[in-house]
C-alpha cells in the first residue's frame, strides 16, 4: 500500500481547517502507522506554531465584522413576524401557532445570519483573526462567533420555555436592557446546568463501567451464525449514521458476493474502507455483519463479533476489557455535552424542521401521483403530507425553472400552480431527530374588555376531580370578545336605562332605595360627613355607676352597692365602636396581689390526681400560693454573690451589690439557670431512717398532719425536698390560701331602651386567672393573680347591628367635677357608598333624597331614602349581566366604525352577523374591520369593533356565552402537544432515561400486529384477518395517527408520545411467541429491541454532533437484555419472580425437555444499568456498587459463590485482572471441535509472549 501512494503523490493547494486536518491524519494513521502518524503531527505542529508566532495575530474589537445583510434580514424577519400577528388577531391562528410560528421564523433568520457571517468571513475576509481562530480549531466555534457578530437569537427563560423576543443584537453591538435581561435568564441557567449536570455525567459514567466491568474479550470466535443486516441497521429504525459509520471495522457474517466482479468475499472478512467504496459502488444490500449483540460467547464478547479495535483499526486483542472501553466512550461525551450550554450561554437552538424556501418569484407546479391528506401544521398552516417523492418545479417570468426535491413524508405548504413570493417557504421536511412530545397548556387572555360570544364552537360540559364543571371545545372555532366598556354596580340597584338606549352625562342611569333592617330612630347627623345614616335601635344606661377622669387621664367607672363602693378601670374610649365579646373594664383590687413571686395550684391533690381547669372561663373555688422571691442574674454577677447556697436570709438582707432580700427564708443557688431563689420555711435535715420511711415526692401537708414522728404541721404547708453537696434536706413551705367566690361581690344597675324588656345588650362578668396551675412565677415583685372583667355580651338577635360607648352628663358631677353615666347604644349604620358603583370610572355624583325626618323613630323594613346615580360617560348600553353584581356595557362612539357600499351591489351580511378583516360584506367590499354588524342604513355598514380569538379542539373554555370581560381576564386554556427540543437540557437525562429503562408516562401505544386499525369507543380495533381481532384500550383525549380502515404495521406508533420500552419488549414477546419457541421468541425480542434503544442513545448524541461507534452502545444494550423472569416454573427448581440469564433458561428449558418434563415459562426483561449491575453474577461486584447490605445479605442466605470472572472483583480481592496482560494468567482458552460451550483450561504461555505477541501486531504495519 505504502508503495502505491509513492508513486500516487498529489498537491493539494488549499486551507487546512480543523476538518481537513482531521481528513489528513486519518489518512495518515490508517495507511502508514501509529509512529510515523506521530512524527508527521508533530512536523505540522511546529509548522502551524512556526507560522502562528511570525504572523502575530491578535484579536481585536475591529476584527468583529458584523455582515452588511444583517440589517435587511432582520426588517424582513420582523416583517414576517408582523404578518403572524395580523393572522393572529384576525382569528386565523391561535396562540399557541402564533408562538410557535414566531420561533420558527426567528431561528430560521438566525441561521440565515449564522451562513451569512460565514459567506463573509470566507469571501470578503479569509484572513480575518476571528475566522482564523474558530475555524481552525484553535479556540471557539460558530455557536459563539455567531452571537458575537450575528445575533444572540431566542433565550430560554427559568422554566425552560422560549421567550418569543428574541435578542437582535450581537456582543459586538451591545444588548439594550431588555435583551440583557432576556439573556441573564439562560446565562444563570447555563451556570447552574454546569454545575449540576457534571456529576449527572459523572454518576451516568460510573453506572456504565459498573454493568460492563466484566466484559472482557476471552475467545477468538464463538462460531455464530447469525448477524445483523443492514435492514437491521437502517431500515427498522432510521438513522442519521452513514452506511461507513454503522459497518466499518466489523466482520463478515456471510460471504458477500460482488456479481460486477465475479468475486466472494469470505465469511469474518474485515470490513475498511476498500470494501465499503465497492458495497456502495454495487450498491450491494445482501450484507450480513457480526455484531456484539449477536455474540453467543458467554459472559463476553469474541473477537470477531466485536471487529476493530477504533484506536488503530485492528482486530480487537484478546484480554482487552471492551465492557470498560464502551462505558467510557458513552459517559465522555456526556461531559461534554454538558459543558456546552455554559459555553453557548444557553442559546435555544431547536433545528426541528427544515424548511424549502422559494429561490425567486414564480408559479410553483408539481405533479402528486398518489393521494394527500390535508393537515394543520404546528404554526397554524394548511399543508399536504406527502405519501411520495415529490419534485418541485418554480418557474418564472423569464422561464428560468428550478426544480426542488421532496421526500416522502415532507408537509408540502403551497397549491399547484400558486404564485411564490421571493423566500416563500413551500414545504417543511421534518427532521427524524430526538422529538419528544408532551402535553402543555397555555392561556388564552383578552386584550380587549367587551361581550362574548362563540362562533363554530362544539362545548361539551364535563366535572372534573375536584367536582368543578369544566367546559370543553370539542371543535376549534372562534372566541369573540366584541368592544365595550364594563361598568359594575351593586346588585341590589336598580337600572333606569334599557338595553340600546343612549345616556348622556349628568343623566340618572340607576337609583337605590335605602331600606333599613332593624326598627330603630333615625339619625342623618352623619350623612355630610361620612355619607351614612344611623338608625339607633336600643340602649343600655347603668343607673348606679357614673365615670369619672383621674388626674393621670384614666376613665374610672365607679360602682355603687350594697356592698360598697367598686371602682373599675375603662379599656375603652367614648364613641369608641365596640364588638361582642370585647374587655370594657377591669375591676381594680387588691384581694389577689401577692408581695412576691412564687408558685400557683388550683389543687392541694397530688399531681397524679390534678385536673386540667381551663383559665378562660369564670374561676370558682380556692387559690394555693407558695411564696418565693427570685433574682435572675446574669453569668458574670454569680461571682458578686452575698449569700451561699441553702444559707438562711432574713428581709433586707444584701444578695447582690444594691439588690436586698424582701422576705425571709432559705437562699437556694442555681447556677444552670443563673438565679438566686429565697424561699420561707423551715428546714429540716433528714436522718437516715427518715430518707428510707419518707415519701420524697413534693406535695401538700394539711394542718394536724405529722411531719415527722414528733412534729405535726400547725397550718397548710408544702414540702419540698432539697439536697445539697450530698445532704438532704425537707424544707416545709408556707402555703397561703385566695378564696374564689361564684358571685361577682357588686351589682349593676341597667336601664333599657325603647322598654325594659328590650334586654339586648349587657355587661358579662369574667374572672381569670393569668397562670397556669403548678406554673412557677419569677419575681421579686408582687403579681396579680385574678382579675375581674367586665365583657361586653351583645344578644345574637342584634349581632348585625354597630355598638359604641357614650358619656351622658351625670346630676351627681360638677364643673369642677365633672361626672358622667355610660350608655351603650346598638345602632344599624348604612354606608351610602356601599349603593354606588364598584367602578370609579363610571361615578359621576349621588343625589339624596330623603323620605323621613331627623330622630323619626321608623319600623324594620322602611324606605329611608332614595338615591339617584348620574354618570359622567356617554354611550350605549349595549348589554347587561346580573350575577353578583349588575355588570354593564357601555358602547362608545369609536367602537363603531362605517363601511361605505354601493346600493347597487349584493348585500353579503346582515345585522348581528360577525365579520373578519378581509370578509365580503358586499359583491363588491371587503370588511376593513373585525367585529359584528351592528346596523345597515342606506349605503353604510356600521361595524361594531371585536377581537376574535381562535381556540383548537380540546380547548378548556373559561367564560359562559354572552358573559362580560375586562381586559387581561381568561378566556381558555389550550391543551396541546409541546415539541420538546433537544438541547442539552434534554440530552444527557435523554440518555440516562433509555439506559436506565425508566417507564414512560403517557407513552406511544405500539399495534400490537399487522392489519387494518378502526378506533371504536375508546378502543382501538385492529382487523389482523377476517375474525381475528385485536382490541388496544385507548386512554381519554388521546388522539390517534391512523385514520379508520388504514393498514398499520406491526409495532406501528398509533398514538404520538415516546415508545415505552419496556411495553415494546412486552408488545414484541406477545407476538412471536404465538409463532416461535419461548427461548427463540425472547431472542428475537431482545434483537428488535437492541436495535431500537442503540438508534435511540446514537439518535440524542448525533443531535448534538457527537459520534460514538455501535459498538459500544451494543455492549451496554446486550448487558440490559440478557435476562428473563421466571412467571412458572413447572417442574424444574425455578421460582416464579425469579431471574437468570437467557442461556441459563435455555439450558434448564432443554434439560426439562430431554427428560420429558414440562418445561419453565419466562418473559424476557429489560433492566437499567443499575438494576442489571445488582443482578450481576458476582455478589462483590454487585455489593461494592449499591445496596451493599442487601446485596451482602442475599448472598450470605442464597450460599452464592463468586467466581471472580470480571475486573471489579478481582480488584476488591486483591489479584490480579483477567484482562490486558493478566488475561493470560487467568483463561487461556482453545476451542475444541464447533461446540461453543466446549472450553478447556490449556497450559498457559510463557511469560511476557502474550504482551510480545500483540506489540509485534499492533506495529507490524509501520
Amino acid at each position: 500500500m505504502v508503495e502505491n501512494l509513492k508513486k500516487r503523490k498529489t498537491f493539494n493547494n488549499e486551507v487546512i481547517n480543523k476538518k481537513k486536518l482531521q481528513s489528513l491524519m486519518y489518512l495518515t494513521f490508517h495507511n502508514y502507522g501509529v509512529i510515523r502518524s506521530s512524527l508527521i503531527a508533530d512536523k505540522v505542529k511546529n509548522l502551524t506554531f512556526h507560522y502562528a508566532t511570525v504572523s502575530g495575530i491578535s484579536l481585536s474589537v475591529e476584527d468583529l465584522r458584523v455582515p452588511f445583510r444583517k440589517r435587511s434580514l432582520i426588517g424582513l424577519t420582523t416583517n414576517e413576524v408582523d404578518l403572524t400577528e395580523q393572522n393572529y388577531n384576525s382569528g386565523n391562528i391561535t396562540a399557541v401557532e402564533r408562538f410557535q410560528k414566531t420561533i420558527d421564523i426567528w431561528n430560521n433568520a438566525n441561521n440565515t445570519l449564522k451562513d451569512e457571517v460565514l459567506t463573509y468571513f470566507r469571501e470578503s475576509d479569509p484572513l480575518n483573526p476571528l475566522y482564523i481562530m474558530a475555524f481552525s480549531g484553535a479556540r471557539g466555534n460558530i455557536s459563539q462567533v455567531r452571537q458575537l457578530v450575528g445575533m444572540r437569537g431566542l433565550m430560554a427563560d427559568p422554566q425552560g420555555q422560549i421567550i418569543d423576543l428574541p435578542i437582535k443584537s450581537n456582543f459586538r453591538e451591545g444588548l439594550k436592557v431588555t435583551e440583557y435581561i432576556i439573556s441573564s435568564y439562560g446565562a444563570r441557567k447555563g451556570l447552574v446546568d454546569t454545575a449540576l449536570r457534571t456529576a449527572d455525567s459523572g454518576y451516568l459514567t460510573r453506572r456504565l463501567v459498573d454493568v460492563a466491568q466484566d466484559i472482557i474479550v476471552r475467545e477468538d470466535d464463538c462460531l455464530t451464525s447469525e448477524g445483523l443486516t443492514l435492514d437491521d441497521l437502517f431500515q427498522k429504525y432510521k438513522t442519521d449514521l452513514s452506511l461507513e459509520d454503522r459497518i466499518i471495522g466489523r466482520l463478515l457474517a456471510r460471504p458477500l458476493s460482488i456479481p460486477d466482479e465475479n468475486k466472494i468475499i469470505p465469511i469474518n472478512t474485515e470490513i475498511d474502507k476498500q470494501l465499503i467504496a465497492k458495497i456502495t459502488k454495487y450498491k450491494l444490500t445482501d450484507i450480513v455483519v457480526r455484531s456484539p449483540l449477536t455474540c453467543e460467547a458467554p459472559r463476553s464478547v469474541c473477537r470477531n463479533c466485536y471487529g476493530w479495535h477504533l484506536s488503530y483499526s485492528k482486530l480487537i486483542d484478546l484480554g482487552e476489557a471492551v465492557g470498560i472501553l464502551a462505558a467510557q466512550s458513552i459517559g465522555e461525551p456526556g461531559t461534554q455535552l454538558t459543558m456546552r450550554t455554559f459555553h453557548t450561554g444557553g442559546v435555544f437552538s431547536g433545528d426541528t424542521t427544515k424548511q424549502i424556501r422559494a429561490p425567486f418569484a414564480g408559479t410553483l407546479k408539481y405533479d402528486l401521483k398518489s393521494k394527500t391528506s390535508l393537515v394543520r401544521t404546528i404554526h397554524g398552516e394548511k399543508g399536504f403530507d406527502l405519501m411520495e417523492n415529490v419534485t418541485l418545479f418554480i418557474e418564472n417570468g423569464t422561464n428560468t425553472v428550478c426544480s426542488l426535491d421532496i421526500p416522502k413524508g415532507a408537509m408540502l405548504l403551497a397549491n399547484n400552480n400558486e404564485k411564490l413570493y421571493y423566500n416563500q417557504v413551500v414545504a417543511e421536511i421534518k427532521k427524524d431527530a430526538n422529538l419528544i412530545l408532551e402535553e402543555d397548556r397555555r392561556e388564552i387572555y383578552t386584550e380587549v374588555s367587551g361581550e362574548i360570544f362563540f362562533q363554530n364552537l362544539k362545548i361539551e360540559e364535563s366535572i372534573d376531580a375536584q367536582g368543578a364543571k369544566k367546559k370543553t371545545s370539542r371543535t376549534s372555532g372562534l372566541i369573540w370578545v366584541l368592544s365595550g366598556e364594563r361598568y359594575v354596580i351593586q346588585n341590589s340597584s336598580r337600572l333606569d336605562i334599557k338595553v340600546g338606549q343612549r345616556f348622556t352625562p349628568n343623566e340618572t342611569i340607576a337609583s337605590q332605595k335605602i331600606v333599613n333592617n332593624y326598627p330603630g330612630i333615625v339619625n342623618f347627623d352623619n350623612w355630610e360627613t361620612n355619607k351614612e345614616i344611623n338608625v339607633i335601635n336600643s340602649s343600655m344606661t347603668i343607673e348606679n355607676g357614673n365615670v369619672f377622669t383621674t388626674p393621670d387621664n384614666y376613665d374610672i367607672l365607679e360602682l355603687k352597692g350594697e356592698s360598697g363602693i367598686k371602682q373599675f378601670q375603662l379599656n375603652v374610649k367614648e364613641n369608641e365602636a365596640l364588638k361582642h365579646g370585647q374587655t370594657i373594664a377591669c375591676l381594680k383590687e387588691d384581694s389577689y396581689k401577692t408581695e412576691t413571686g412564687g408558685i400557683i395550684y388550683y389543687s392541694t391533690a397530688s399531681a397524679g390526681n390534678k385536673k386540667k381547669r381551663s383559665t378562660k372561663k369564670i374561676f370558682t373555688g380556692f387559690l394555693y400560693w407558695i411564696p418565693e422571691e427570685t433574682h435572675q442574674l446574669s453569668q458574670s454577677n454569680l461571682s458578686n454573690l452575698e449569700v451561699t447556697d441553702l444559707t438562711f436570709v432574713k428581709k433586707g438582707t444584701q444578695v447582690l451589690p444594691n439588690v436586698f432580700s424582701a422576705i425571709d427564708g432559705f437562699c437556694q443557688i442555681n447556677e444552670q439557670n443563673a438565679e438566686v431563689i429565697i424561699k420561707p420555711g423551715e428546714l429540716y435535715q433528714l436522718t437516715e431512717t427518715q430518707k428510707s420511711t419518707l415519701d420524697k415526692s413534693n406535695r401538700f401537708i394539711n394542718a394536724g398532719d405529722y411531719l415527722f414522728s414528733d412534729i405535726v404541721v400547725q397550718k397548710l404547708s408544702y414540702i419540698e425536698f432539697i439536697k445539697v453537696q450530698g445532704i438532704e434536706y425537707l424544707l416545709l413551705r408556707p402555703v397561703k390560701t385566695y378564696r374564689v367566690p361564684q358571685e361577682r361581690g357588686f351589682f349593676i344597675n341597667y336601664s333599657f331602651f325603647p322598654n325594659s324588656n328590650n334586654r339586648s345588650v349587657a355587661f358579662r362578668t369574667v374572672k381569670r386567672v393569668f397562670y397556669k396551675d403548678g406554673e412557677r412565677v419569677k419575681s421579686v415583685n408582687g403579681v396579680d393573680l385574678l382579675q375581674t372583667f367586665l365583657v361586653l355580651d351583645i344578644r345574637n338577635k342584634y349581632a348585625g347591628l354597630s355598638s359604641k360607648l357614650e358619656y351622658i352628663p351625670s346630676v351627681e358631677g360638677n364643673e369642677d367635677n365633672p361626672q358622667f353615666k355610660i350608655q351603650l347604644k346598638l345602632y344599624e349604620k348604612i354606608k351610602v357608598d356601599d349603593f354606588n358603583l364598584t367602578d370609579t370610572n363610571l361615578r359621576g355624583k349621588t343625589l339624596l333624597t330623603k323620605l323621613t325626618q331627623n330622630n323619626q323613630y321608623i319600623d324594620a323594613r322602611t324606605t329611608i331614602a332614595k338615591t339617584k346615580l348620574s354618570t359622567n360617560v356617554t354611550g350605549i348600553l349595549a348589554a347587561v349581566n346580573f350575577t353578583n353584581n349588575i355588570e354593564m356595557l357601555v358602547l362608545k362612539e369609536h367602537f363603531i366604525k362605517k363601511c361605505i357600499f354601493n346600493t347597487n351591489d349584493t348585500l353579503y351580511v346582515k345585522k348581528g352577523d360577525l365579520v373578519r378583516i378581509g370578509t365580503l360584506l358586499t359583491s363588491n367590499t371587503r370588511s376593513q374591520y373585525a367585529g359584528q354588524v351592528f346596523k345597515i342604513e342606506d349605503n353604510h355598514i356600521f361595524i361594531r369593533l371585536g377581537r376574535p380569538y381562535l381556540v383548537s379542539e380540546g380547548a378548556v373554555l373559561g367564560v359562559e356565552l354572552n358573559s362580560l370581560v375586562d381586559k387581561s381576564d381568561r378566556l381558555a386554556t389550550l391543551v396541546y402537544d409541546k415539541l420538546k427540543t433537544v438541547d442539552i437540557v434534554q440530552g444527557l437525562p435523554k440518555v440516562e432515561e433509555i439506559l436506565e429503562a425508566r417507564k414512560i408516562k403517557n407513552g406511544s401505544i405500539l399495534a400490537p400486529t399487522e392489519g387494518k386499525a378502526y378506533l371504536k369507543n375508546n378502543q382501538i380495533e385492529i382487523l389482523k384477518a377476517p375474525g381475528e381481532k385485536f382490541f388496544v384500550d385507548l386512554p381519554s383525549q388521546t388522539s390517534v395517527n391512523f385514520t379508520n380502515g388504514q393498514y398499520v404495521n406491526f409495532l406501528e406508533p398509533l398514538t404520538d408520545g415516546q415508545i415505552n420500552p419496556h411495553e415494546m419488549l412486552e408488545t414484541l414477546f406477545n407476538y412471536y411467541e404465538t409463532t416461535h419457541p419461548v427461548n427463540e421468541a425472547c431472542k428475537i425480542s431482545f434483537r428488535r429491541l437492541q436495535l431500537f434503544l442503540v438508534n435511540e442513545v446514537q439518535k440524542t448524541y448525533l443531535s448534538q454532533g457527537v459520534e460514538i461507534a455501535d459498538k459500544h452502545i451494543e455492549v451496554i444494550v446486550k448487558q440490559m437484555t440478557s435476562k428473563v423472569r421466571v412467571s412458572y416454573g413447572a417442574n424444574t427448581t425455578l421460582l416464579p419472580g425469579e431471574i437468570l440469564d437467557l442461556t441459563q433458561a435455555e439450558l434448564v428449558t432443554k434439560a426439562a425437555i430431554s427428560s420429558g418434563e414440562e418445561p419453565p415459562i419466562y418473559k424476557p426483561l429489560l433492566l437499567g444499568l443499575t438494576k442489571a449491575s445488582l443482578n450481576s453474577d458476582s455478589f462483590i461486584s454487585a455489593a461494592s456498587f449499591q445496596e451493599t447490605t442487601r446485596v451482602l445479605t442475599e448472598a450470605a442466605i442464597e450460599g452464592k459463590k463468586d467466581w471472580l470472572n470480571g475486573l471489579k472483583e478481582n480488584v476488591i480481592i486483591g489479584r490480579l485482572i483477567p484482562a490486558g496482560t493478566g488475561f493470560n494468567s487467568f483463561e487461556n482458552l482453545k476451542k475444541v471441535g464447533k461446540d461453543p460451550s466446549r472450553n478447556l483450561l490449556v497450559k498457559p504461555v510463557e511469560k511476557g509472549a502474550l504482551k510480545a505477541s500483540v506489540l509485534k501486531v499492533r506495529t507490524s504495519k509501520d
